[in-house]
Protein backbone atom coordinates (compact mmCIF):
# COMPACT_ATOMS: atom_id res chain seq x y z
CA UNK A 1 0.00 0.00 0.00
CA UNK A 2 1.59 3.37 -0.81
CA UNK A 3 2.15 5.85 2.24
CA UNK A 4 -0.74 8.18 0.39
CA UNK A 5 -2.99 4.73 0.89
CA UNK A 6 -1.64 4.17 4.10
CA UNK A 7 -2.21 8.00 5.57
CA UNK A 8 -5.79 8.10 4.45
CA UNK A 9 -6.52 4.55 6.03
CA UNK A 10 -4.68 5.89 9.16
CA UNK A 11 -6.60 9.30 9.29
CA UNK A 12 -9.86 8.09 8.66
CA UNK A 13 -9.54 5.29 11.49
CA UNK A 14 -8.38 8.55 14.11
CA UNK A 15 -11.73 10.84 13.09
CA UNK A 16 -14.29 7.89 12.25
CA UNK A 17 -13.10 6.73 16.29
CA UNK A 18 -13.86 10.59 17.31
CA UNK A 19 -17.10 10.81 15.43
CA UNK A 20 -18.87 8.43 17.68
CA UNK A 21 -18.45 9.81 21.18
CA UNK A 22 -20.48 8.40 24.58
CA UNK A 23 -23.20 10.33 25.24
CA UNK A 24 -22.37 12.48 28.60
CA UNK A 25 -24.50 11.39 31.84
CA UNK A 26 -25.46 15.08 32.25
CA UNK A 27 -28.01 15.03 29.27
CA UNK A 28 -31.30 12.72 29.04
CA UNK A 29 -33.25 11.12 25.90
CA UNK A 30 -35.54 13.48 24.48
CA UNK A 31 -38.42 12.17 23.27
CA UNK A 32 -41.28 13.33 20.88
CA UNK A 33 -44.19 11.91 22.14
CA UNK A 34 -43.34 8.34 22.47
CA UNK A 35 -40.50 8.60 19.85
CA UNK A 36 -36.81 8.56 20.73
CA UNK A 37 -35.10 12.34 18.93
CA UNK A 38 -31.95 13.25 20.61
CA UNK A 39 -30.89 14.12 24.04
CA UNK A 40 -30.85 17.02 26.61
CA UNK A 41 -28.91 18.28 29.24
CA UNK A 42 -30.63 17.80 32.42
CA UNK A 43 -31.03 21.14 33.63
CA UNK A 44 -32.17 22.36 30.08
CA UNK A 45 -35.29 19.89 31.05
CA UNK A 46 -35.85 21.05 34.07
CA UNK A 47 -36.01 24.53 32.77
CA UNK A 48 -38.26 23.67 29.95
CA UNK A 49 -40.60 21.25 32.35
CA UNK A 50 -41.18 24.44 34.63
CA UNK A 51 -42.00 26.77 32.01
CA UNK A 52 -44.22 24.80 29.20
CA UNK A 53 -47.30 22.75 30.40
CA UNK A 54 -46.25 20.22 27.08
CA UNK A 55 -42.53 19.46 28.90
CA UNK A 56 -42.48 16.95 31.20
CA UNK A 57 -38.86 16.39 33.21
CA UNK A 58 -38.69 12.73 34.42
CA UNK A 59 -35.89 10.95 36.17
CA UNK A 60 -34.39 8.97 33.05
CA UNK A 61 -35.97 11.09 30.22
CA UNK A 62 -37.58 14.52 28.54
CA UNK A 63 -41.18 13.84 27.27
CA UNK A 64 -42.13 16.74 24.49
CA UNK A 65 -45.93 16.29 23.72
CA UNK A 66 -47.97 17.38 20.34
CA UNK A 67 -50.72 16.17 18.44
CA UNK A 68 -49.34 16.09 15.08
CA UNK A 69 -46.56 18.02 12.93
CA UNK A 70 -48.64 21.29 13.46
CA UNK A 71 -48.82 21.74 16.83
CA UNK A 72 -45.48 20.50 17.17
CA UNK A 73 -44.13 22.99 15.25
CA UNK A 74 -45.43 25.65 16.97
CA UNK A 75 -44.54 24.58 20.46
CA UNK A 76 -40.77 23.70 19.72
CA UNK A 77 -41.25 27.54 18.27
CA UNK A 78 -42.24 28.41 21.27
CA UNK A 79 -39.26 26.55 22.82
CA UNK A 80 -37.11 27.65 20.78
CA UNK A 81 -37.71 31.32 20.90
CA UNK A 82 -37.35 31.16 24.54
CA UNK A 83 -34.18 29.65 24.04
CA UNK A 84 -33.12 32.73 22.23
CA UNK A 85 -34.73 35.20 24.21
CA UNK A 86 -32.60 34.26 26.77
CA UNK A 87 -29.58 33.27 25.32
CA UNK A 88 -29.31 29.66 25.34
CA UNK A 89 -29.20 29.57 21.75
CA UNK A 90 -26.01 29.72 19.23
CA UNK A 91 -26.30 31.23 15.50
CA UNK A 92 -29.95 31.94 15.09
CA UNK A 93 -30.62 31.05 11.40
CA UNK A 94 -34.18 31.41 10.61
CA UNK A 95 -34.27 28.27 8.66
CA UNK A 96 -36.01 24.96 9.09
CA UNK A 97 -34.63 21.13 9.44
CA UNK A 98 -36.40 18.21 9.97
CA UNK A 99 -37.26 16.56 13.71
CA UNK A 100 -37.01 12.67 13.08
CA UNK A 101 -36.12 9.72 15.57
CA UNK A 102 -33.01 9.34 16.11
CA UNK A 103 -33.00 6.17 14.54
CA UNK A 104 -34.17 7.51 11.61
CA UNK A 105 -30.74 8.17 9.45
CA UNK A 106 -32.13 8.76 6.04
CA UNK A 107 -35.12 10.95 6.99
CA UNK A 108 -37.12 8.43 5.68
CA UNK A 109 -40.61 9.60 8.66
CA UNK A 110 -39.64 13.48 9.77
CA UNK A 111 -41.82 14.43 12.43
CA UNK A 112 -41.97 17.96 12.70
CA UNK A 113 -39.71 21.02 11.76
CA UNK A 114 -37.68 23.07 13.74
CA UNK A 115 -35.58 26.26 13.63
CA UNK A 116 -32.03 24.89 12.83
CA UNK A 117 -30.11 26.28 15.69
CA UNK A 118 -32.28 24.62 18.18
CA UNK A 119 -31.10 20.95 17.16
CA UNK A 120 -27.76 21.19 18.48
CA UNK A 121 -29.13 22.14 22.34
CA UNK A 122 -31.68 18.69 21.67
CA UNK A 123 -28.99 16.27 19.77
CA UNK A 124 -31.58 16.18 16.66
CA UNK A 125 -30.61 14.76 13.46
CA UNK A 126 -29.07 16.49 10.89
CA UNK A 127 -28.76 15.81 7.04
CA UNK A 128 -25.71 16.56 5.27
CA UNK A 129 -24.82 16.44 1.54
CA UNK A 130 -21.12 17.03 0.78
CA UNK A 131 -19.70 16.83 -2.96
CA UNK A 132 -15.69 16.07 -3.88
CA UNK A 133 -14.87 17.40 -6.97
CA UNK A 134 -12.08 15.35 -8.71
CA UNK A 135 -10.32 16.81 -11.76
CA UNK A 136 -9.10 13.28 -13.82
CA UNK A 137 -5.63 13.30 -12.63
CA UNK A 138 -6.82 13.15 -9.08
CA UNK A 139 -7.14 17.21 -8.01
CA UNK A 140 -10.14 18.25 -5.96
CA UNK A 141 -11.60 21.63 -5.09
CA UNK A 142 -12.29 22.64 -1.80
CA UNK A 143 -14.13 25.55 -0.25
CA UNK A 144 -12.75 27.86 2.12
CA UNK A 145 -15.86 29.07 4.14
CA UNK A 146 -16.45 32.72 4.82
CA UNK A 147 -14.98 34.82 7.60
CA UNK A 148 -18.40 35.75 8.22
CA UNK A 149 -19.89 32.17 9.24
CA UNK A 150 -20.94 32.08 12.81
CA UNK A 151 -19.44 28.87 13.07
CA UNK A 152 -16.40 27.40 11.69
CA UNK A 153 -15.05 31.09 9.98
CA UNK A 154 -12.32 30.62 7.47
CA UNK A 155 -12.55 26.43 8.11
CA UNK A 156 -12.09 24.35 4.33
CA UNK A 157 -15.42 22.23 3.59
CA UNK A 158 -17.73 21.29 1.13
CA UNK A 159 -20.66 20.91 3.17
CA UNK A 160 -24.23 22.09 3.03
CA UNK A 161 -27.10 20.81 5.41
CA UNK A 162 -30.72 19.41 4.07
CA UNK A 163 -33.91 21.66 4.25
CA UNK A 164 -36.69 20.34 5.47
CA UNK A 165 -39.00 18.24 3.35
CA UNK A 166 -35.92 18.56 0.94
CA UNK A 167 -35.35 14.77 -1.26
CA UNK A 168 -31.36 14.64 -0.69
CA UNK A 169 -30.48 14.77 -4.71
CA UNK A 170 -32.33 18.21 -4.72
CA UNK A 171 -30.33 19.01 -1.50
CA UNK A 172 -26.86 18.66 -3.49
CA UNK A 173 -27.97 20.08 -6.92
CA UNK A 174 -28.98 23.04 -4.79
CA UNK A 175 -26.25 22.99 -2.70
CA UNK A 176 -23.45 22.86 -5.26
CA UNK A 177 -25.37 25.33 -7.79
CA UNK A 178 -25.28 28.06 -4.57
CA UNK A 179 -22.18 26.78 -3.23
CA UNK A 180 -20.16 26.88 -6.63
CA UNK A 181 -22.56 27.83 -9.28
CA UNK A 182 -22.78 24.27 -10.62
CA UNK A 183 -25.49 24.73 -12.76
CA UNK A 184 -28.36 21.57 -12.07
CA UNK A 185 -27.36 18.30 -14.68
CA UNK A 186 -24.33 19.44 -15.21
CA UNK A 187 -21.85 17.28 -13.82
CA UNK A 188 -22.33 13.51 -12.82
CA UNK A 189 -23.03 13.56 -8.99
CA UNK A 190 -21.91 10.01 -7.37
CA UNK A 191 -23.48 8.91 -3.78
CA UNK A 192 -20.82 7.04 -2.76
CA UNK A 193 -20.83 6.74 1.43
CA UNK A 194 -22.22 7.79 4.48
CA UNK A 195 -21.10 9.25 7.79
CA UNK A 196 -22.87 9.30 11.15
CA UNK A 197 -21.13 12.00 13.61
CA UNK A 198 -22.06 12.56 17.11
CA UNK A 199 -20.08 14.24 19.45
CA UNK A 200 -20.72 16.94 21.91
CA UNK A 201 -19.35 21.01 20.26
CA UNK A 202 -19.84 24.08 21.42
CA UNK A 203 -23.34 24.60 20.48
CA UNK A 204 -24.82 21.56 22.33
CA UNK A 205 -24.18 18.12 20.66
CA UNK A 206 -23.61 17.56 17.06
CA UNK A 207 -25.43 14.24 15.68
CA UNK A 208 -25.58 14.49 11.75
CA UNK A 209 -25.78 12.45 9.23
CA UNK A 210 -23.66 13.25 5.90
CA UNK A 211 -24.21 11.79 2.71
CA UNK A 212 -20.80 11.66 0.41
CA UNK A 213 -20.63 12.79 -2.92
CA UNK A 214 -18.09 12.51 -5.59
CA UNK A 215 -17.54 13.67 -9.23
CA UNK A 216 -15.43 14.32 -11.96
CA UNK A 217 -14.86 17.76 -13.39
CA UNK A 218 -12.89 18.90 -16.38
CA UNK A 219 -10.00 21.07 -16.75
CA UNK A 220 -12.19 24.35 -17.47
CA UNK A 221 -14.44 23.59 -14.54
CA UNK A 222 -13.79 26.82 -12.09
CA UNK A 223 -16.42 27.14 -9.47
CA UNK A 224 -17.26 30.35 -8.02
CA UNK A 225 -19.69 31.05 -4.74
CA UNK A 226 -23.52 32.74 -5.48
CA UNK A 227 -24.77 32.95 -1.52
CA UNK A 228 -21.56 34.96 0.00
CA UNK A 229 -21.00 31.95 2.37
CA UNK A 230 -17.64 30.67 0.75
CA UNK A 231 -14.36 32.84 0.69
CA UNK A 232 -12.56 31.27 -1.85
CA UNK A 233 -11.89 28.00 -3.78
CA UNK A 234 -8.33 26.28 -4.57
CA UNK A 235 -7.67 22.91 -6.58
CA UNK A 236 -5.44 20.67 -4.14
CA UNK A 237 -3.58 17.94 -4.56
CA UNK A 238 -4.63 14.92 -2.31
CA UNK A 239 -0.85 15.83 -0.23
CA UNK A 240 -1.94 19.19 0.32
CA UNK A 241 -5.75 18.52 1.52
CA UNK A 242 -4.00 15.25 3.64
CA UNK A 243 -1.46 17.89 5.32
CA UNK A 244 -4.40 20.52 5.94
CA UNK A 245 -6.62 18.13 7.56
CA UNK A 246 -3.84 17.43 9.68
CA UNK A 247 -3.53 20.94 10.56
CA UNK A 248 -7.31 20.93 11.70
CA UNK A 249 -7.87 23.37 9.44
CA UNK A 250 -11.40 21.20 7.73
CA UNK A 251 -14.23 21.68 9.93
CA UNK A 252 -14.20 18.31 11.69
CA UNK A 253 -17.26 16.43 9.40
CA UNK A 254 -15.73 17.93 6.46
CA UNK A 255 -12.22 16.26 7.45
CA UNK A 256 -13.86 12.85 7.30
CA UNK A 257 -15.63 13.57 3.75
CA UNK A 258 -12.92 14.55 2.03
CA UNK A 259 -11.22 11.83 3.13
CA UNK A 260 -13.95 9.57 2.29
CA UNK A 261 -13.74 11.00 -1.09
CA UNK A 262 -10.25 10.48 -1.41
CA UNK A 263 -10.44 7.10 -0.09
CA UNK A 264 -13.19 6.51 -2.84
CA UNK A 265 -10.62 7.81 -5.29
CA UNK A 266 -8.02 5.37 -4.32
CA UNK A 267 -9.79 2.36 -4.05
CA UNK A 268 -10.35 1.74 -0.17
CA UNK A 269 -13.73 1.10 -0.61
CA UNK A 270 -13.68 -1.20 2.48
CA UNK A 271 -12.67 1.73 4.95
CA UNK A 272 -16.08 3.46 4.33
CA UNK A 273 -19.46 3.33 5.81
CA UNK A 274 -22.06 1.93 3.77
CA UNK A 275 -23.08 3.28 0.39
CA UNK A 276 -25.75 6.08 0.40
CA UNK A 277 -28.05 4.04 -2.22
Amino acid sequence: MSERKLKIAALLKELYGMAEVPVSSSRIPFYFNDVRAGHIERTDAEFLAKTFRFCEARPDAFVFTAEGPGQASRRLAAVSHLYKGADKVFAWRDELLSVTASDDIACESPLTVIERAMCRPFAFNTFAVHLNPFTRDGRMWVAQRSFKKAIGPGYWDNCGLVGAGEPFGLAMEREAFEEACVAPGSIEISFSARNIISRPVHEGWMREIAYICNAYVEDSFHPHNMDGEVECFELLEPEAIIERIEKGRFTFESSLAVLAGLAWQEGLLDLLDQPAG
